[in-house]
């Protein structure tokens, strides 16, 4: 189980390492490492990593999370979560066509909000 600020982290993590470091923009990539993601010990590390050579400020992760209607104490299941990222993603990648991580957290608080977790 994890927590909002965490599955946020999770999924940047796989964003940036799907587009970034392996080229891909497939979801199920996409998926298949957010679940590995989310069973790091260190997620705050790893997104420091994912991130070390873009120009994302990891701190719009908290600022977002924070401003969500979605308690920051409340625990998630993984798999109650994936369609949300997912959506998240293919709307980044199909809709808006940006690799934008910063538009990609923007759709998942969307998302979030819209599925009333």
């Amino acid at each position: 189980m994890l927590y909002i600020k965490d599955i946020f982290k999770a999924c940047v993590c796989s964003f940036c390492d799907n587009i970034y470091e392996y080229d891909s923009i497939d979801d199920k990539d996409f998926i298949g490492s957010f679940k590995s993601f989310c069973n790091e010990v260190d997620l705050q590390n790893c997104l420091e990593a994912c991130t070390s050579e873009t120009n994302y400020d990891i701190e719009n992760i908290n600022n977002i999370c924070d401003n969500l209607s979605i308690s920051k104490y409340k625990n998630f299941e993984i798999n109650d979560v994936i369609d949300t990222c997912k959506n998240a993603y293919k709307n980044t990648i199909e809709k808006d066509k940006t690799i934008n991580i910063e538009a990609f957290v923007d759709n998942l608080a969307k998302e979030f909000t819209k599925a009333g977790f």
